[in-house]
C-alpha cells in the first residue's frame, strides 16, 4: 500500500508539473473569463496559413452580439463583436520601446474596422483614436528570435488567423443567430499575458533610456504584411498587402476592466452611428 501510495503520489506531481509547463492554465484562465462575460469562444481554432497553406492555430476566437436599438423603432438588429487573441505566459523579462502612434494610420484603421471617418464622425473616443504611446520595438532576455520570439510569433498568429477569418461569414453556428439580424461586426486583435511583472518601457524619443514600469493595457503597432487569397492578379490568386494594425496587449487581471472600457467606447460609438443611419434611411 505504501509503495502504491508513493507512485500516486509521484504521478500526481508529474500531472501538476505538465499543467504548469503548459502555459495552457493562463488560456484556461482567458476562456473563463470570456464566458462569465458573456461571450461566445472557439477554444484554438485551427485555419490555413494564408502563406503556406499549412494548418495553423490561435488561442481563442471569441464573439458577443450587442443588441442596436432605436427608441422610436425598437430592436434593429446587433454589432457582433470579434476578438483574436494570443495568450502568452512571460517568463522572463521584456523591454518594449514606445513612440507616438500613427494617428493618420489609426483613423485609416478606425475607418476600416467601424466605418466611422474623421470629421464626418467623432471618433475621439474610440481606443484606436487614443494619444497613449504604441510599442513598436521589443526584446527579451533570450535576445530576438524571429519566428520563436514570443512577441513576434503571437503577432503572425494573431494578425493572420484575422485576416483569415474576417471575411468568413457566421463561424459561431447556432439558430439563434440565423434568427439575428447582423447589421455589422468589428474585430479586434488581443495579445493577454500572464502578468505584466516582467513587462519594462522606454520611449525612443528619450536619449537617456529611462526605463520604467508597464502598470496598463497598451497598444502594439504593427504594419503587417500578408498574401491575400481573396483577390486574383494576373490570373494568380493571392495579391501582397501591407496594413496597417493596433494589437491591444493587457494582463489577465485586466481583461475585464478593459472589456467593459471597449461597450462603453467603441461598441457604443458604433452602436449609435448604426442607429442614426438606420432612422435617415428609413424616414
Amino acid at each position: 500500500m505504501r509503495v502504491m501510495t508513493h507512485k500516486k503520489t509521484n504521478e500526481e506531481k508529474e500531472i501538476k508539473e505538465i499543467i504548469e509547463k503548459s502555459g495552457n492554465r493562463l488560456h484556461v484562465q482567458v476562456v473563463n473569463l470570456l464566458r462569465k462575460e458573456g461571450w461566445s469562444v472557439l477554444v484554438s481554432p485551427y485555419y490555413s496559413d494564408n502563406f503556406t497553406e499549412k494548418p495553423r492555430e490561435i488561442d481563442i476566437i471569441a464573439e458577443k452580439k450587442f443588441d442596436v436599438t432605436d427608441f422610436i423603432k425598437g430592436w434593429l438588429g446587433t454589432l457582433d463583436v470579434r476578438l483574436f487573441i494570443e495568450c502568452k505566459y512571460l517568463n522572463g523579462k521584456t523591454m518594449l520601446w514606445l513612440d507616438a502612434k500613427d494617428k493618420a494610420m489609426a483613423a485609416e484603421r478606425i475607418k476600416m474596422d467601424t466605418g466611422m471617418e474623421y470629421p464626418s464622425h467623432d471618433i475621439a473616443k474610440l481606443h484606436y483614436n487614443s494619444d497613449e504611446p504604441v510599442a513598436k520595438l521589443f526584446a527579451t532576455e533570450k535576445g530576438r528570435g524571429g519566428e520563436q520570439d514570443v512577441w513576434s510569433k503571437a503577432i503572425n498568429q494573431n494578425l493572420n488567423a484575422l485576416v483569415y477569418y474576417r471575411r468568413r461569414g457566421n463561424i459561431f453556428p447556432s439558430e439563434e443567430d440565423r434568427a439575428q439580424k447582423k447589421l455589422k461586426s468589428i474585430t479586434f486583435p488581443f495579445i493577454i499575458c500572464n502578468s505584466f511583472e516582467k513587462l519594462y518601457a522606454t520611449e525612443i524619443a528619450d536619449e537617456s533610456e529611462t526605463v520604467k514600469k508597464i502598470d496598463k493595457p497598451f497598444q502594439l503597432e504593427v504594419n503587417y504584411a500578408y498574401i491575400d487569397n481573396n483577390v486574383v492578379v494576373d490570373n494568380h490568386r493571392g495579391d501582397a498587402r501591407n496594413e496597417y494594425f493596433l494589437i491591444d496587449v493587457m494582463s489577465v487581471d485586466l481583461l475585464s476592466e478593459f472589456l467593459g472600457n471597449l461597450e462603453k467606447t467603441d461598441v457604443a460609438e458604433v452602436r449609435n452611428k448604426i442607429m442614426w443611419e438606420k432612422r435617415k434611411t428609413s424616414s
